[in-house]
């Protein structure tokens, strides 16, 4: 079923590639647990057949070439039926650079391509170093929606790690409050790192901004899902003889809920992944946003919102999960210590 738009004005590739994801989410990419891997495994694939998976990556490292804002649309439309899914196509958005640029056998970065899990993660300070060429340290979570991934390593600012399979040790089940489906994991590391695993400059900083701008627009998606499911509800729901979108406080709160959707798509679509620390510092804005958002939709449900037979209660979990997985409070330290002249 496809689904009006909340954002800005589409040009006919944005409405085709929304159309697509319309379509899909209804039917082959109908949103599963972590409870159901190979299904999981199933919508990656689906996502790599279609052209989604990478769709953005450029065609010189064997993506899809298509233009920011399109894959933009693409994840922020994914974020509002399956986030975890959407996340997951983020970091392959992220990792295909610094997979062509470490120069690893084609056949690493044709299953990227392909659908294959990976996780991208920047490291809290001091959790992982890089002393000798030898990577030690632990992740709390990774969230690659897929069974032992690749890893890419964001070391620091400039640096990318692409680490060593057999360096990795995966824990047990991380439990999430949200994101049905990413497979979080913790992670042990101690691995020996070829200097050419090991990509300084801009391209590592790039990967970081696609993380960013990639989690604003699903947080963006999971906003314009949930003020569309408020007012469906509202709209039908009848009280006292009359829908609730007669009661003005109940219009009030909708018309507020699309507003803060509409805006948070608007600044997602058009972000500009040249400006770094700018996409940086309007990550944690969009997550709490979205949290807000959610959480007005449930409360235009009543005691129904909080039923899981209602789809708004799972983006409200989803909009809390997100907010981790990204790491946006990190991300607004970051910018903020940019915007200061601070160091690390």
């Amino acid at each position: 079923m496809r689904r009006p738009w909340a954002g800005p004005r589409l040009d006919d590739e944005q409405q085709a590639v929304l159309d697509l994801v319309d379509d899909l989410t209804a039917g082959p990419l109908a949103r599963v647990g972590d409870d159901r891997p190979d299904d999981v495994d199933a919508a990656r694939r689906v996502l790599a057949d279609q052209g989604l998976w990478t769709l953005g990556v450029a065609e010189s490292d064997g993506g899809g070439g298509a233009p920011a804002a399109t894959t933009l649309v693409a994840l922020a439309r994914l974020g509002g039926t399956w986030p975890a899914l959407a996340w997951a196509s983020v970091q392959a958005h992220a990792a295909a650079p610094v997979l062509a640029a470490a120069r690893r056998t084609p056949a690493l970065l044709d299953g990227l391509h392909d659908g294959a899990p990976v996780a991208v993660t920047a490291a809290d300070p001091g959790s992982v170093t890089l002393t000798g060429g030898r990577l030690t340290g632990a992740l709390d979570r990774i969230d690659p929606a897929g069974r032992e991934p690749r890893l890419v390593l964001l070391l620091d600012a400039d640096t990318a790690v692409l680490v060593p399979p057999e360096g990795i040790a995966f824990g047990p089940p991380v439990a999430r409050t949200g994101l049905d489906g990413a497979l979080t994991v913790g992670v042990r590391l101690d691995a020996a790192v070829p200097e050419g695993d090991v990509l300084r400059g801009p391209k590592a900083r790039r990967a970081r901004t696609v993380l960013d701008a990639g989690a604003a627009a699903i947080a963006a998606g999971i906003a314009e899902a949930a003020a569309a499911t408020a007012l469906d509800y509202s709209a039908g729901r009848v009280q006292f003889g009359a829908p609730l979108t007669e009661l003005p406080t109940v219009r009030a709160s909708l018309a507020a809920q699309a507003a803060t959707a509409r805006a948070l798509l608007v600044t997602a679509v058009t972000a500009d992944l040249d400006r770094p620390d700018a996409v940086a510092a309007a990550l944690l804005p969009a997550c709490d946003a979205a949290l807000d958002v959610a959480a007005a939709a449930v409360q235009s449900h009543g005691g129904y919102g909080y039923m899981t037979e209602y789809p708004v209660e799972g983006l409200l979990r989803d909009a809390v999960s997100l907010r981790a997985a990204a790491g946006a409070v990190e991300a607004a330290r970051t910018a903020a210590r940019t915007l200061v002249g601070a160091d690390g």
